[in-house]
C-alpha cells in the first residue's frame, strides 16, 4: 500500500466533500479563478448547513445535560446565607459593593465562576475586577470536565470562601458541568456558614432547582443548583419583555413564586428567613399563581412591582399582602435635604 493511500480519507462524506474541493479547485484555476454562480452558491450553502449543524448539536448537548431528571439530588440543606440575584445589563456601583460587603468588606474571599469557556485574558479581567474593591483574595474557578468539578481538589477554594459570584452567559454551562457535583455541594455548605452566593443574568438563572434555560415564550427547562428554595428566577425580564415565559413556567410549577428581575437589578434574599430586598434601578416583577375563589380549580396569576428599596417576605407575596411602605425622612423633605 503506497503512502498516498494510507493517507486517503475513511468517512465518506468527508470523501466527497474532498474529491469534490479538489475538483472545483481545478476548475476555477483553468478559468482563471472565476467562481461560477451556482457553485459559489453551493459551497456557501454547505458551508452554512456544516456550522447550524454544529451549533445545534452543541445546544442539544448542553440542553440535555441540563435538563431536569430524577437524579439524585446533591444532599446538603440549604439552611441560611444570602443570595444576591441580579438580572443582567450594566449592575451597579451599589450592586457590586452590596456583595462584598456581604462577602466580608476587606475580609473577603470571593471565588468567581464564568458560565461559559474563558481564556487567561478572562480569567485575569474576572479577577481584576473583583480586586478593585481590596478584598482579601480572588480565585477564578472554571472547567469544562464534570469529572473535574467533581474532584475534592479542584473545589478546595470553596471551603474558605466567603462570597462566591455566578457570571453572567449559559445557565446551562454552569448546569450541565457544576450540577449535582461537589462544587454544588460546597456552594450549598457556604450558605450553610452564612457567605453569600452573587450571580448575574445566567448567575442568576441557576440558582432555582427549576430553571429557565432558555427560550422565548415558550421555555426550555432545565434543572439548576438548588439554592432559592420555592423559587423560579427569570432575567433581563422587563428589558426582554418575558413576562409570557415565566407565566408559561408557573402554569406548569404553580407551588413556585417567580422573581421576574430586570436589567441593572439585583433581589437580595435571604435563604432561611425568605425576606428579600430590591436594589438597583429598575423592578423585580414578583409573580404568585392564587387559585381564583369563584372557580377552584382554576389558578389567576398574581403581580406585584417591587422598586428599588422595597423590602417584603415570601410569606407576604403568597397570601397577596401589599409591600409595607418605605419609611419617609419628611425633616429631610422640608429642610430640602
Amino acid at each position: 500500500m503506497s503512502v498516498h493511500q494510507k493517507t486517503r480519507w475513511n468517512f465518506p462524506a468527508i470523501s466527497w466533500l474532498g474529491r469534490h474541493w479538489f475538483a472545483e479547485a481545478r476548475i476555477f484555476k483553468r478559468r482563471g479563478w472565476r467562481v461560477p454562480r451556482r457553485r459559489f452558491v453551493f459551497w456557501a450553502v454547505t458551508a452554512l448547513m456544516t456550522i447550524g449543524a454544529g451549533v445545534y448539536v452543541r445546544a442539544e448537548i448542553y440542553r440535555r445535560v441540563a435538563r431536569i431528571e430524577d437524579r439524585p439530588p446533591v444532599n446538603v440543606a440549604v439552611s441560611g446565607g444570602t443570595l444576591l440575584i441580579a438580572g443582567g445589563g450594566q449592575l451597579s456601583e451599589q450592586i457590586r459593593q452590596r456583595f462584598v460587603d456581604l462577602a466580608g468588606g476587606r475580609d473577603a474571599r470571593i471565588v468567581v465562576i464564568p458560565a461559559g469557556s474563558i481564556d487567561q485574558q478572562s480569567r485575569a479581567h474576572y479577577r481584576d475586577s473583583w480586586l478593585l474593591y481590596d478584598v482579601k483574595s480572588v480565585d477564578v474557578l472554571h472547567t469544562e470536565s464534570r469529572t473535574e468539578a467533581d474532584n475534592p481538589e479542584f473545589s478546595r477554594v470553596l471551603e474558605t470562601a466567603t462570597g462566591v459570584w455566578l457570571g453572567g452567559g449559559q445557565q446551562t454551562w454552569l448546569a450541565g458541568w457544576y450540577g449535582r457535583t461537589r462544587v454544588e455541594s460546597r456552594l450549598k455548605e457556604l450558605l450553610g456558614r452564612n457567605g453569600v452566593i452573587g450571580g448575574t443574568s445566567a448567575g442568576a438563572a441557576v440558582m432555582s432547582r427549576v430553571m429557565i434555560a432558555g427560550g422565548r415564550d415558550q421555555p426550555t427547562m432545565g434543572q439548576g443548583f438548588d439554592l432559592i428554595p420555592g423559587a423560579v428566577i427569570d432575567q433581563h425580564f422587563i428589558k426582554r419583555n418575558r413576562m409570557i415565559r415565566l407565566q408559561t413556567v408557573l402554569e406548569q410549577h404553580p407551588d413556585l413564586i417567580g422573581f421576574g428581575i430586570d436589567e441593572g437589578t439585583a433581589l437580595q434574599y435571604g435563604v432561611e428567613s425568605g425576606r428579600f430586598q430590591v436594589l438597583g434601578l429598575s423592578s423585580v416583577v414578583a409573580c404568585v399563581m392564587r387559585k381564583s375563589p369563584e372557580k377552584e380549580k382554576t389558578s389567576k396569576l398574581h403581580l406585584q412591582f417591587l422598586n428599588p428599596g422595597d423590602e417584603s417576605d415570601v410569606e407576604r407575596l403568597r397570601r397577596g399582602d401589599p409591600i409595607p411602605p418605605r419609611f419617609t425622612d419628611f425633616e429631610s423633605i422640608l429642610l430640602g435635604e
